[in-house]
């Protein structure tokens, strides 16, 4: 029978408490062998002790194999082993059980530190902020009681053995039985694990798992989360975790920033002593090559950001989930990307708002669609357009690798931006093209009162072109161009200078607004250059500009 405890008032009373912004899980149900306390050894050296002595052998491999399931299957292995070397098996099932338990129970006794590292830490916080704990193992109530005898009383609300269910891990029963005494829902509990079986468990009773690196890999799964380990954990962590889970490992809240404790399937940079940067998607099992030795992905995961790991040769890595001018610079791609620099410079001149509906032509790789959607956020809305399908599917490929899947404001169409654009209103307008004097009376026509077009070109030729064509357009506001170079800089004590990298010249932006209906702009009082609109110029008129002003020779 699953048994009950009253936390005592004052229980952990030297905690010095904090405040938890993200939502804490109902409950938090902990595993016991190998999660909370280093029993996993005890027991294989248990069961390769018993099969010595009755004339079998059992190996280390042979042990991993039992780690988190149920112990009735052991002693049915245990016999199956003795049997093939030995011939017979001189005791049952039970017998072997009970020789197992005394023998796994006296070495747990002398055992004096018995607790993972950072396991009572973590109970203590957790404890202190009032939230629900449960026990939930498969060993015996005669191994699980004398170790609950070293916590305070009242730790765990309830406590689950193995020879209390029915059905032990993988099935559900046991973290059923335990939320279920603790009257809370199990989907909104936090269960940590540390076997594929009682993972299983967790996730097979509907909650939120968190698999503690061990002995034995936990694959994969929904709803699935990796530690390192407990050491350093707070409940703040285990707190993200959990509303992690609950949204889906892979989201990023459709910002891209992730926080809390590094899990599969998130991208990180891996920063050498020489400065350079390599990028990795952390895979369960999966080993990042040097020619320094290898980095197993099992020493990042579950663990935080900013640490560094060392190589099997030596070298050292700093980790950190690469920002997003990281990201855009170095994924795939098919066409040339809108650096940040560049990025950066129209989503301030473009005044790109949240909630904000806005036009985009020409995606190519999509590193301004990422920023954009980061921008508007989910109440904005922004319509890509992108001419060559090839692009266009690159594209989408990048904005859900780095939002860790599709945003629901973001619709992309592959076409030519005239002919296929929608007749809907839009606040922000950016055209990234090579002809886009082509496409600003068709934007024009969508663009609200007060809007912003800001065009993206290459070369002064093109520049010129579009500054042109909006001066005879007559709807929008004079045109305002702009180039942005960005030089580093080195500073060590006595030594500053300029660096010796700088980004130059990567396009102009020209930046107009919107008129009203029926508004025209009005005459500029300056005059243009002498030449500027002469006999030798072929371009657009522009509509602002007196006709006498446009007609004088260079001098």
């Amino acid at each position: 029978m699953p048994r009950r405890f009253a936390a005592r008032p004052g229980l952990w009373e030297n905690l010095a408490i904090m405040t938890i912004p993200t939502p804490l899980p109902a409950a938090v149900l902990f595993d016991f062998d190998g999660t909370l306390v280093e029993t996993e050894p005890h027991w294989i050296a248990a069961e390769s002790a018993l099969a010595d002595r009755l004339g079998g052998r059992w190996t280390h491999d042979d042990g991993l194999r039992m780690v988190g399931r149920n112990t009735r299957d052991m002693a049915v292995e245990l016999i199956a082993t003795i049997t093939a070397t030995a011939g017979s098996c001189p005791v049952d099932a039970e017998q072997i059980l009970g020789l197992i338990f005394d023998e796994v129970a006296r070495r747990c006794a002398a055992t004096d530190d018995l607790f993972t590292p950072g396991a009572l830490e973590l109970l203590a916080e957790l404890s202190g902020l009032g939230v629900p704990l449960a026990l939930v193992t498969s060993s015996p109530r005669q191994v699980l009681d004398p170790v609950l005898g070293r916590l305070p009383a009242g730790t765990f609300a309830v406590t689950v053995a193995g020879d209390e269910v029915e059905a032990p891990k993988p099935d559900p029963e046991p973290y059923l039985t335990a939320a279920r005494e603790l009257g809370v829902d199990p989907a909104d509990c936090l269960v940590v694990e540390d076997s594929p079986s009682g993972a299983a468990s967790g996730n097979a009773a509907g909650s939120v798992v968190v698999a503690v690196h061990s002995m034995v890999p936990v694959p994969d799964a929904p709803r699935r989360l990796r530690l390192r380990s407990l050491e350093g954990v707070r409940a703040h962590d285990l707190a993200e975790l959990h509303q992690a889970g609950l949204r889906g490992r892979a989201d990023a809240g459709l910002s891209g920033v992730r926080t809390g404790l590094l899990q599969p399937g998130e991208r990180v940079t891996l920063t050498d002593p020489k400065g350079r940067r390599h990028s990795v998607l952390l895979q369960p099992g999966r080993i990042f090559h040097t020619t320094k030795g290898g980095v197993a992905h099992e020493d990042i995961l579950g663990g935080p950001e900013g640490v560094v790991v060392t190589s099997a040769g030596g070298m050292e890595f700093l980790v950190m989930r690469p920002l997003m001018s990281e990201f855009t610079v170095t994924m795939p791609r098919e066409a040339a990307v809108i650096y940040p620099k560049d990025a950066a410079q129209i989503l301030m001149w473009t005044d790109i708002f949240p909630g904000a509906r806005v036009l985009e032509a020409g995606v190519g790789s999509g590193a301004l669609s990422i920023a954009l959607l980061r921008a508007i956020g989910t109440d904005g809305r922004l319509h890509s357009y992108e001419r060559r399908e090839e692009f266009a599917e690159v594209a989408r490929r990048n904005v859900e690798a780095f939002l860790g899947g599709g945003h629901p404001a973001w619709e992309l169409t592959v076409g030519d931006l005239v002919a296929s654009i929608t007749d809907e209103p839009v606040d922000r307008a950016v055209l990234d093209m090579l002809a886009p004097w082509e496409c600003v009376d068709a934007v024009g026509e969508r663009l609200v009162p007060g809007g912003v077009l800001t065009c993206y070109v290459a070369t002064t030729t093109q520049m010129g072109r579009v500054m042109d064509t909006l001066r005879a357009h007559g709807g929008f506001t004079e045109p305002h161009a702009t180039e942005t170079t960005v030089r580093d800089w080195h500073a060590e004590g006595l030594a500053i200078r300029p660096a010796h990298s700088t980004t130059g010249h990567t396009g102009f932006l020209v930046v107009s607004r919107k008129l009203a209906p029926g508004v025209r702009a009005p005459l500029r009082k300056r005059r243009p250059a002498p030449g500027a609109y002469g006999p030798d110029y072929t371009g657009p008129r522009p509509a602002n500009i007196p006709v006498e002003f446009q007609n004088r020779p260079a001098e």
